[in-house]
């Protein structure tokens, strides 16, 4: 309050403490005669004296409030108020800090005292800042807004003794002094004016570098963490894989091929590898030549790198909201430790099932050692599709070594690629029987039903009655490329065909190339195919003995107990022609066998090369190296037969079956004329895995098709349907009512003038079902029998 006493003739402060109703005089000296020095003098030293910064904040607003020029109270004046309770404001936040920040270096540094290892200050002070710094991400912010607001007050304070501007002008000054340093250019004319000027100056260009590299830290953070892959996928109706192995640039393929269809989808990868190596291996597979390279058409791919273990993370890629789950199976682990992690992976998965209110998608796991496949159903039943790759493969190569050519047309339903399984109710059905259903697809060959109790039945008998909310199984080329028909085909003409022979099963020579570790497995299904006192040669580099541990895992499994199979052990290496060209028995007496004389030749992955450090590239090279020898020793053999033969014989040697890994391979095939001899393992394996996260009854429709249970997929000649003397006019349906009457399923065809792969439209679902072709000795039908 400023009052005026007459009699004295002075003007006199008057300060009003709240707190304990004290008022306060200012010395006996003329208001007028007072500066902001002299003021700011009084306070501090009053505030000092009673020992209280409380007073000092009440008589420095009062105080600082008057007018430098006017030498008045200006109460009235919001800004110069304003801009000093800032000022205040921020000391006085700065001092507490600092205060708090010296008592406890004060109270460590006592506690020091008599160790060995004394503190010095600049120690301290380095130790709190690195303490702030890796606390706090606002550590650098809060660092580059004190000094900002140190050099801005104290040049302020400055500017305001060395020039005529208020404090509030004074400020603005020096921010502009900062902010812009051409502005200090115009400073008032005097020595001490532009000196601060140019002094503020600098210091707003240090801050303006400082605050330059903080923020482009921090966008560079935030980038990385971006190009990391640390942000939530907004998602839904997408498929997750977890996990990145050789099989997943097989896996996007497919999917994105059963995308395609709807116009594109989004795949969501979350691996435990960093995310710029993820985008670098999709770049490099979309990368390569015209035909090999990966087409996503229309699929965006999206990477997250983390643990797939843990449920944040799998909540971080949607897992509710997706459409399937792939969990693919480390390959870094021994399999039994692989389907350990399979196993905690599902765990992780069961435990999001109906968080809010939310089911988890279907799941499909792949599995390395068939042993462990009960694990899942202990942990969680009915909840994941399990995929034993080893397994599938392994019986996969067993039909396709036996039946020559076998491999294009399984290879032809395992995938996106062509046609493939699918399931759909067709209500108009209801009451036919699966002989009436036979020819009402004209772009689709029926070849099963799933009841509406779940169970699924392929090659049904011809009086199984579909009934209401049973699903029809198909062969077609999408699951919106085929509908039900008038019918007008008809399917009660008088079809004959040729009396069923008796197919007495032949006993077979079967050679295996290189090792498995499921050999055990293998060996077992082989036995259920073949004829009593065939006999399987097994030809690589394990010695005899360890192959028996081996085969009985170690002692966790018990003997071999074959009732068709005869083993022969050969010890060689297959890729030295010395040990192909005569082959000798370690066991039986030495018994010998030639490459001619065997039926079938498998030629495997060696896992033992694989367990050595082999990367799949090389173990194919030993493939191609191993098929070239075995094919010229065969050719070699050959020819010495017809010459001494002479025209009287006309058997060729079978062709090898060869495992090939990297689909890269598949190009070279044809230089060694192995074009349809080979199975791609992985490639295969993919596509199982795709087409049953589309749909997870596939997964028993494929365990029946490669199993000796049930029906199987066979060559047939046509002459076991059609009788060519009589007739060799007639459409492929009328092949598929014939067959129908030996309980076999026709779902294709290949003409004798062509190969398999030349004949790949026609094996599986061939166009123009109803319209008559010529049939001729040589072609032949593809068909689904028990037998």
């Amino acid at each position: 309050v400023q009052a005026y006493d007459p009699v004295k003739g002075r003007y006199s402060a008057i300060l009003l403490d709240n707190t304990e109703d004290e008022i306060i005089y200012l010395p006996p000296t003329s208001i007028k005669q007072i500066n902001i020095l002299d003021a700011t003098s009084f306070a501090i030293s009053y505030a000092w004296q009673a020992q209280s910064l409380d007073k000092l904040y009440i008589i420095l607003i009062v105080l600082l409030a008057i007018s430098w020029r006017k030498q008045d109270i200006i109460i009235h004046r919001m800004s110069e108020i304003v801009t000093v309770m800032v000022l205040l404001l921020g000391v006085s936040f700065i001092g507490r800090f600092l205060l708090s920040e010296y008592n406890l270096v004060k109270e460590k540094a006592e506690s020091m005292v008599g160790t060995r290892n004394p503190i010095s200050t600049v120690e301290m002070i380095e130790y709190r800042v690195e303490h702030y710094f890796s606390t706090s991400q606002w550590a650098k912010v809060a660092l580059l807004l004190t000094f900002t607001f140190i050099l801005i007050s104290m040049g302020a304070v400055a500017l305001a003794f060395c020039g005529d501007d208020s404090i509030s002008g004074a400020v603005w000054l020096a921010w502009t002094f900062v902010a812009d340093p051409g502005t200090h250019a115009d400073a008032p004319e005097g020595f001490l004016v532009r000196f601060v000027s140019f002094s503020i100056t600098l210091g707003g260009m240090l801050i303006f570098a400082l605050m330059i590299g903080i923020i482009s830290d921090y966008i560079g953070n935030k980038i990385d963490e971006l190009k990391k892959g640390k942000s939530r996928v907004i998602e839904s109706d997408h498929s997750v894989m977890l996990g990145w192995t050789d099989k997943s640039i097989a896996i996007i393929q497919q999917i994105s091929l059963a995308n395609e269809s709807e116009g594109g989808g989004t795949i969501v990868v979350l691996a435990d590898a960093p995310k710029e190596d993820l985008e670098e291996h999709l770049a490099l597979a979309m990368s390569q030549e015209r035909g090999s390279a990966l087409e996503l058409m229309g699929t965006n791919v999206v990477f997250r790198s983390g643990n797939p273990l843990e449920e944040s993370e799998l909540q971080r890629v949607s897992v509710l909201t997706a459409r399937s789950v792939i969990v693919l199976s480390p390959e870094s682990l021994s399999p039994d430790e692989a389907d350990a992690n399979q196993v905690r992976q599902v765990m992780a998965l069961k435990a999001l099932d109906g968080v809010n209110g939310n089911e988890c998608p279907p799941v499909v796991v792949e599995v390395q050692d068939v042993d462990n496949s009960e694990l899942f159903t202990l942990v969680a039943p009915d909840f994941a599709e399990v995929i034993v790759a080893h397994d599938l493969i392994g019986r996969f190569m067993l039909e396709c070594a036996r039946y020559p050519g076998l491999a294009c047309v399984l290879e032809s339903m395992m995938g996106f690629e062509g046609s493939e399984f699918y399931f759909e109710e067709w209500p108009e059905l209801k009451g036919k029987s699966f002989l009436d259903i036979t020819c009402r697809f004209d772009d689709a060959v029926p070849i099963g039903i799933k009841s509406n109790s779940g169970e699924v039945s392929i090659n049904p008998k011809n009086d199984h009655i579909i009934q209401e909310g049973d699903k029809i199984l198909v062969l077609a080329e999408d699951n919106d490329t085929y509908e039900v028909n008038d019918g007008s085909y008809e399917t009660n003409k008088k079809i004959e065909s040729p009396p069923a022979a008796e197919d007495a099963k032949q006993v077979e020579k079967i050679m295996f190339l290189g090792w498995r570790r499921d050999m055990a497995d293998l060996i077992t299904q082989l036995d259920g195919y073949v004829a009593k006192g065939s006999e399987l040669w097994l030809f690589n580099t394990v010695p005899v003995e360890e192959r028996n541990e081996l085969l009985k895992d170690q002692g966790h499994k018990s003997e071999l107990k074959l009732d068709n199979l005869l083993v022969y052990n050969v010890v060689g290496n297959p890729l030295i022609r010395r040990d192909l060209s005569r082959i000798v028995s370690v066991d039986h007496d030495g018994e010998t066998v030639s490459l001619d004389e065997v039926d079938s030749i498998l030629i495997l992955a060696d896992s033992v090369s694989i367990e050595n450090g082999a990367t799949v590239m090389s173990c194919d090279s030993r493939s191609l190296s191993t098929l070239l020898i075995i094919q010229d020793i065969q050719k070699r053999l050959y020819d010495e037969k017809k010459e001494a033969l002479g025209s009287s014989t006309s058997i060729k040697p079978v062709s090898p079956i060869t495992e090939i890994l990297d689909s890269r391979t598949r190009s070279l095939l044809d230089v060694v004329s192995c074009g349809s001899a080979y199975v791609m393992s992985n490639q295969i394996i993919s596509s199982v895995i795709a087409q049953v996260s589309e749909d997870r009854d596939i997964n028993a429709v494929l365990r029946e098709l490669l199993t000796a249970e049930g029906s199987e997929t066979y060559i047939r000649s046509v002459s076991k349907f059609v009788d060519l003397k009589k007739e060799d006019k007639m459409s492929f349906w009328d092949i598929a009512l014939k067959a129908r009457q030996h309980r076999e399923v026709a779902i294709g065809y290949k003409p004798a003038g062509l190969g398999f792969r030349e004949a790949s439209l026609l094996i599986i679902n061939p166009p123009d079902k109803s319209l008559d072709r010529q049939w001729a000795p040589g072609d032949e039908i593809i068909t689904f029998a028990l037998d």
